[in-house]
C-alpha cells in the first residue's frame, strides 16, 4: 500500500508570484513613494509657514517696539518742552524775590536735565529698534506666497497618497481573495489525494482480507478431510464450493485491484500530487498570509524609525548640553549681552526640537506594543484575595461491594469440535441448504410434564 502524501508549503520551491501580488508589491511601492513625497511636502509647507510666521513676527514686534519708543520720545519731549515754558514764567514772574527765584530755576533746570536724558535715552533706543534687521514687505510677500505654494504642494501630495492607499487596499483585497482561493484549492487536492489513497488501499486491503478467508478455507477443508465426524463430509463439500467461490472473487479482486490502481488511480494520484505541489509552490515558503508578510514588514519600519529616532534624541541632548556649557562660560566670562543672548535662543530652539523629536519617539515606541524597546508600564499590586473557606470534611468512601468470582473455566473442545463450530458460524445459510438434504435424526421421545401437586379443598365457611 502507498503511504500518505502530505506536500507541505516549508517543502515547497520558493514562491512565485502571482499577478495579483505582483500588482500588490507594486501599489505598496507606490504608495511607499507617495507617503515620502507627502511628508517631504509636509515639511517643506510647515518650514515655509515657520519662517513666514517668524518674519511676520519679527515685522510687528519692531512695529510695536516704534510705536512704542516713539510715544516714549514723544512724551520726554513734551516734559522737556513744558520745562523750557515753566522756566520762563518763573524767569519773568515779578512777584517772588531773588532767592526764591533762583531756586525755582534751578529745579526747573534739573527736571529739564532729566528730560533732556530720558529723551536722548528714548531716542538711542528708537535707533537700536529701527537698526533690528527686519524682512522687506517685498521680502515678506514673497515668503507667504512661498509658504501658500508649499501647502498647496502639500494638500496635492496629500490627494496623491489617499489614493495609493487606495489603490494598496484594493489590491491587497485580491490578494485575500486569491489566497482563499488557493487554500480553498489546496484542501480540495488534498483531499483528492487522501480520497485517492484510501481508494488504493481499500483495494489492497480487499484482496488481502480474500487472502486470509482463503487461507482459512483451506485449513478447514484440510480438517474436515482428516475428521470422521457424522457430517464431516458435508461439511466438507460445502468448505471446498465456498473455497472455490472465495479463490474466484480473490482473482478478480487481485485483476481489478492491479488494473485500477494501474490504469486509473494512480495517474491520477500522481497528477492530483504534481497539481498540489505546483499550488504549493505559489504560496509563502513559510506559509504566511498577506497580512501577515505586511505586518512584519511595518513592526521593520517601525524599529527602523525608532532607531533613528533615538540616535536623534541623544544627538540633539549632547548638542543642548554643550549649549548649555557655553552659556555658563559666557556668564562666567562676563562676555557681551547679545552673544549670551544668541546662546539663549540657540538653547531654547535645540530644547524644542529635542521635546518634538522625543514625543515621536515615544509614538513610534508606543505603536510597537510591550515588544519594542520602551518600558512596559508596571502592573498594578494585586487586590489580596478573599481567603478561601475551609474545606469540608470529605465524605466517608462507599464500602467496596464484594467481587464477584470470576466464572469457572469451560472445558475446551476438540479440533474437530471448534473447526465445526467456526464452520457452521461463518457460512450458516450454506448449512441450512445442506441441512435439508441430510438424513432426518431420530427424534427423542419428549419427556412426559410432571403432574402438578392437587391444591387442598377449601376450608368450609
Amino acid at each position: 500500500a502507498s503511504s500518505p502524501t502530505v506536500v507541505r508549503a516549508e517543502d515547497a520551491p520558493v514562491a512565485n508570484q502571482s499577478k495579483a501580488e505582483k500588482d500588490y508589491d507594486a501599489a505598496m511601492k507606490k504608495s511607499e513613494a507617495a507617503k515620502k513625497h507627502y511628508e517631504a511636502a509636509k515639511k517643506k509647507a510647515e518650514d515655509a509657514q515657520k519662517k513666514y510666521d517668524e518674519d511676520q513676527k519679527k515685522t510687528e514686534e519692531k512695529a510695536a517696539k516704534e510705536l512704542k519708543a516713539s510715544k516714549e520720545i514723544a512724551e520726554a519731549t513734551s516734559q522737556v518742552q513744558n520745562g523750557y515754558v515753566e522756566y520762563l514764567k518763573v524767569q519773568s514772574a515779578t512777584n517772588i524775590n531773588i532767592k526764591e527765584r533762583q531756586k525755582k530755576l534751578a529745579e526747573i533746570d534739573e527736571k529739564i536735565n532729566n528730560a533732556q536724558q530720558t529723551l536722548k535715552k528714548k531716542q538711542e533706543e528708537l535707533g537700536k529698534v529701527r537698526a533690528e534687521v527686519i524682512p522687506e514687505p517685498a521680502e515678506l510677500a514673497k515668503t507667504r506666497k512661498k509658504a501658500e505654494e508649499a501647502k498647496a504642494e502639500e494638500k496635492v501630495a496629500k490627494k496623491k497618497y489617499d489614493e495609493a492607499t487606495q489603490e494598496v487596499a484594493l489590491a491587497k483585497k485580491k490578494v485575500e481573495t486569491e489566497e482563499a482561493e488557493l487554500d480553498k484549492k489546496v484542501a480540495e487536492l488534498q483531499n483528492k489525494v487522501t480520497d485517492l489513497e484510501k481508494e488504493i488501499a481499500d483495494a489492497e486491503k480487499t484482496v488481502a482480507d480474500l487472502e486470509k478467508e482463503v487461507a482459512k478455507l483451506e485449513k478447514d477443508v484440510e480438517g474436515f478431510k482428516e475428521s470422521d465426524g457424522e457430517y464431516a463430509e458435508f461439511y466438507l463439500e460445502a468448505a471446498e464450493k465456498d473455497l472455490a467461490t472465495k479463490k474466484a472473487k480473490l482473482a478478480e479482486a487481485k485483476i481489478k485491484a492491479a488494473t485500477t490502481k494501474k490504469a486509473e488511480l494512480e495517474p491520477e494520484l500522481e497528477k492530483a500530487e504534481a497539481e498540489l505541489e505546483n499550488l504549493l509552490s505559489t504560496l509563502d515558503p513559510e506559509g504566511k498570509t498577506q497580512d501577515e508578510l505586511d505586518k512584519e514588514a511595518e513592526e521593520a519600519e517601525l524599529d527602523k524609525k525608532a532607531d533613528e529616532l533615538q540616535n536623534k534624541v541623544a544627538e540633539l541632548e549632547e548638542e543642548l548640553s554643550k549649549l548649555e556649557d557655553n552659556l555658563k562660560d559666557a556668564e562666567i566670562n562676563n562676555v557681551e549681552d547679545y552673544i549670551k543672548e544668541g546662546l539663549e535662543e540657540a538653547i531654547a530652539t535645540k530644547q524644542a526640537e529635542l521635546e518634538k523629536t522625543q514625543k515621536e519617539l515615544d509614538a513610534a515606541l508606543n505603536e510597537l506594543g510591550p515588544d519594542g524597546d520602551e518600558e512596559e508600564t508596571p502592573a498594578p499590586a494585586p487586590k489580596p484575595e478573599t481567603p478561601a473557606p475551609a474545606p469540608e470534611a470529605p465524605a466517608p468512601a462507599p464500602a467496596p461491594k464484594p467481587e464477584q468470582p470470576a466464572p469457572a473455566p469451560k472445558p475446551e473442545k476438540s479440533a474437530d469440535q471448534q473447526a465445526e463450530e467456526d464452520y457452521a458460524r461463518r457460512s450458516e445459510e450454506e448449512y441450512n441448504r445442506l441441512t435439508q438434504q441430510q438424513p432426518p435424526k431420530a427424534e427423542k421421545p419428549a419427556p412426559a410434564p410432571a403432574p402438578k401437586p392437587e391444591q387442598p379443598a377449601p376450608a368450609p365457611k
